[in-house]
């Protein structure tokens, strides 16, 4: 035993480097090792300029039907992407029948004149494809991605789909029961009623306002209201395909006379954009949400059209105050203030005039906080210009983040799509990388200035308006109503040398 614990004291006196009067140096702790590794840590090497970057040219030609193709030859991959766009959605959508597109959109893959549901998933599934549908304010679209040797089969399928669907009263029943049952659940999302309210409240009649179909259009749609949308819009001179891939733009034109040339050849579809409203003072709207832990923040206004050469500038201006996490409002809002677990703006893409977004979810005891840290940048933007730092970085991020956009078929084909659809020359994209680096402060600014306007902004928040509304009134009129529009308390404007309430954008409904 004696010599046991002999051994022990010996092993514990060399583990700690010695007797207390040895001379030897300390011994180097891990914080000490770990500090002498950066210390002694080489410096990255700098980053190189930003090469331009040229895309495949876009091989153009029309049908006899007007039908126009867009080929991307890309040979990386022994893939093919083909989307067909019908250039009519939402915005084209009855007034009575909001979502109508959708709704054609989901049924083309449910039965064909050839193919049941079933049977077009079977075969899909087969070739190891992919095929889909959808649509948005401006466009329809159905889409395959498959093998390039695949090209023909999955083409003779993407025009039975788009050109023949049934639009069974079976399976229209079926998909109404789910939008009812989806718009059921959404009606319990903070973030959905935010949206829908924002842009109803932003855009009044015009069809940007609609963001979703409703229970009673969903309730009084009948298989002919799907079958004469489809027949009106689904013609030559209303859509364009994109393919993308390993494939020869002549054996496109002709796999595509052969699958879509027998379209008629119809008329374009051009939709009437009503006026949307045009506020001289701040509006905010508390959808009320008793219960709610949380507030979802709207806040913004209408702004530009995607095909305005202002666009990339407001663009830039946009990165510096909310495009990303390193940007002002993230880095504010959360990690200064730890408000929120992220706050962001947005520009939306839209033909006509599109919106300047601010949002963010927040604890509803810093809700009125939360308001005025959005209004603080918002007003920033406007009266200085970006810092130099942030300036290099939001423009170093939109630019050095380009490449992976263009990295796969699929998202050539995203781009040409989007060529067409707002009309921007086909040269765009080359010249985007340059046109970001080339934007200035100055420039930056003066587009902010004119594009983002917290004076006469709109501000939608959801949430338990007893705790906020009324302290609401420090930055302008507020309004609270019930989830679906009835008006409950009205809080008269407190500003500081505050005048009238401003115009009205129209009766919340």
């Amino acid at each position: 035993m004696k010599m046991w614990l002999r051994v022990l004291a010996l092993s514990l006196l060399v583990a700690c480097g010695g007797s207390k009067g040895s001379t030897g140096a300390a011994p180097e702790t891990a914080k000490d090792a770990q500090h002498k590794a950066q210390t002694e840590r080489e410096a990255p090497p700098a980053s190189g300029e930003t090469k331009d970057m040229t895309l495949p040219p876009v091989h153009v030609a029309d049908l006899d039907n007007g039908l126009q193709l867009n080929t991307i030859v890309t040979d990386q991959l022994p893939v093919v992407y083909a989307t067909l766009v019908i250039r009519s959605g939402g915005e084209l959508d009855p007034a009575k029948l909001p979502g109508l597109s959708g709704l054609v959109a989901q049924m083309l893959k449910e039965g064909t004149a050839k193919y049941s549901s079933a049977e077009i998933a079977e075969e899909i599934e087969f070739l190891g494809a992919d095929l889909w549908a959808s649509s948005d304010e401006e466009n329809t679209y159905v889409g395959v991605r498959a093998l390039s040797e695949q090209f023909e089969v999955v083409m003779a399928i993407l025009a039975e789909v788009a050109g023949a669907p049934t639009f069974t009263n079976k399976e229209l029943e079926k998909l109404k029961r789910r939008e009812l049952d989806r718009l059921a659940l959404s009606e319990r999302e903070p973030r959905y009623i935010a949206r829908r309210t924002f842009y109803r409240q932003l855009y009044g009649q015009h069809p940007y306002g609609t963001v979703d179909t409703t229970p009673q259009a969903v309730k009084r749609v009948r298989r002919q209201d799907l079958v004469r949308w489809h027949r009106e819009h689904f013609v030559g001179r209303n859509a364009f395909l994109v393919v993308a891939g390993d494939v020869d733009p002549a054996r496109v034109a002709e796999t595509a006379e052969k699958t879509l040339g027998a379209w008629k050849v119809g008329t374009r579809s051009v939709p009437t954009y009503r006026e949307p409203p045009h506020p001289t003072d701040r509006n905010i709207v508390v959808v009320d949400r008793p219960g709610s832990v949380q507030s979802v923040i709207y806040m913004g206004n209408l702004a530009i059209a995607r095909a305005n050469r202002e666009w990339i500038p407001l663009m830039v201006s946009n990165q510096v105050l909310g495009g990303s996490a390193a940007s002002r409002l993230f880095m504010d809002l959360r990690e200064k203030r730890s408000l929120t677990y992220g706050a962001y703006s947005s520009i939306g893409e839209r033909v006509d005039i599109g919106p300047f977004v601010a949002y963010a979810s927040v604890r509803t005891e810093v809700t009125t906080e939360a308001i005025g840290a959005f209004f603080e940048h918002l007003r920033r933007i406007h009266q200085e210009p970006a810092e130099p730092e942030e300036l290099v970085n939001a423009k170093r991020y939109l630019s050095d983040s380009f490449p992976l956009k263009v990295d796969t078929p699929g998202k050539l084909s995203e781009l040409v799509v989007e060529l067409r659809t707002f009309g921007l020359p086909d040269d765009y994209w080359d010249r985007y990388r340059q046109a970001i680096r080339k934007t200035s402060a100055s420039e930056a600014q003066y587009v902010a200035r004119n594009y983002i306007r917290p004076d006469d902004a709109l501000v939608v928040i959801v949430g338990q308006a007893a705790d906020f509304a009324q302290s609401l009134q420090q930055f302008g009129p507020v309004i609270v109503v019930s989830p679906d529009g009835e008006v409950k308390a009205k809080f008269d404007d407190k500003r500081p040398n505050a005048g009238a309430t401003g115009a009205s954008r129209g009766p919340i409904d």
